[in-house]
């Protein structure tokens, strides 16, 4: 994804899937910022119909601004990934898959999202806290410098206005420990005394649903070729058109296999009421993404069966279960890493056992 960062800090982790030093720093930025004001741009206007209220100037600024925004793109990216094919190629406009390969402007997905991360930190904290983030001197860049190269992640977006009032001391006693930290009450525990903080710009939003958080899409048919002309088996709520447009793309339709449609209204419905538990030990504690989340659902589903998976899986659920489920696929090695495929096996071998 060729999208949104402006600090150009990129990740100190050494990849084994990368052949050659990336271009320079300056220009690798400067090709993805125009990509998101282009091209990137183009595609999140398309699928979110509110954004067309945002004027293409002030786009970026925008979305980068507002930490419900941001979060919202990088989860639409995830679910609809299909849409952005076109900007993740390589050098030779080879397709990439894989988030650890280097792209055509010289970054990895991992890194683009890092420095995504990082950026929109940045900004959080110069409206939060006053002075420069780049300016070490200031409590800003004091914060930023202490906890920048922890910012790595997609999910830790939300979390940016709760680091804001953490101290410097604590975020560097924390170190890596800060990666552990999954959610906004975890990371306020460490802050008791400070205010519930907010997100630095206000925008009027499209509506936000979890799992995981996502502006509401654009009608796509060519997802939903099956439902349209359904009638009643036409998703009813944000959350289950979230999980339908995630089961029926091609990826996790070619795993999980065709339904009917009363099993695929049944299959969406379940995956729509899934309880607290599935959502902080599988989907965070796991850092999957939205697509390897829906295989690793739709398989439980399958092997447990309708009543089962909802005694353990919906509300109130059993949390128990569902943390030596996720201990068991953690000790079989299964993450943000795993191939849908792998997921799908690792994911039946922990439910039966």
């Amino acid at each position: 994804m060729a999208a949104m960062p402006k600090d150009g800090g990129g990740l100190k982790r050494p990849s084994t899937v990368r052949s050659a030093d990336p271009p320079g720093r300056l220009e690798a930025v400067h090709f993805i910022n125009e990509a998101l004001k282009g091209p990137a741009a183009a595609i999140f206007r398309g699928l979110v119909p509110a954004f067309v209220t945002i004027g293409r100037d002030r786009f970026y600024d925008t979305v980068m601004d507002s930490t419900q925004l941001l979060s919202g793109c990088l989860q639409i990216f995830q679910s609809q990934r299909s849409r952005f094919s076109a900007l993740l190629v390589d050098e030779q406009g080879r397709q990439v898959n894989d988030d650890r390969v280097r792209l055509r402007c010289g970054r990895s997905v991992e890194d683009i999202v890092a420095m995504i991360v990082r950026t929109h930190a940045k900004r959080h904290f110069r409206s939060a806290l006053g002075g420069d983030p780049n300016d070490p001197a200031s409590h800003a860049g004091q914060l930023y410098l202490a906890i920048r190269d922890y910012l790595l992640h997609d999910w830790q977006v939300p979390l940016v206005p709760h680091y804001a009032p953490l101290p410097v001391e604590t975020v560097l006693r924390l170190g890596p420990g800060l990666l552990d930290l999954r959610d906004a009450e975890a990371v306020r525990t460490l802050t008791p005394s400070a205010p519930v903080p907010v997100a630095a710009v206000p925008v009027p939003v499209p509506e936000i649903v979890s799992p995981p958080p996502v502006p509401k899409p654009a009608p796509a048919p060519s997802l939903r070729m099956g439902v349209e002309g359904a009638g009643p088996g036409r998703p009813s709520s944000p959350q289950e058109e979230f999980w339908w447009d995630a089961l029926t793309d091609r990826s996790v339709s070619q795993i999980i296999g065709t339904r009917s449609p009363n099993e695929m209204r049944e299959l969406v419905a379940a995956l729509a009421g899934v309880n607290d538990s599935v959502r902080s030990e599988l989907f965070a504690g796991l850092s999957l993404t939205t697509f390897q989340a829906a295989i690793c659902l739709a398989t439980a589903y399958r092997v447990l069966g309708r009543n089962s998976f909802a005694n353990l899986f919906g509300l109130p659920g059993r949390p128990v279960v569902i943390a030596t489920i996720a201990k068991r696929l953690r000790e079989r090695g299964a993450g943000s890493r795993s191939d849908l495929k792998t997921l799908a096996r690792l994911t039946e071998g922990a439910v039966r056992v």
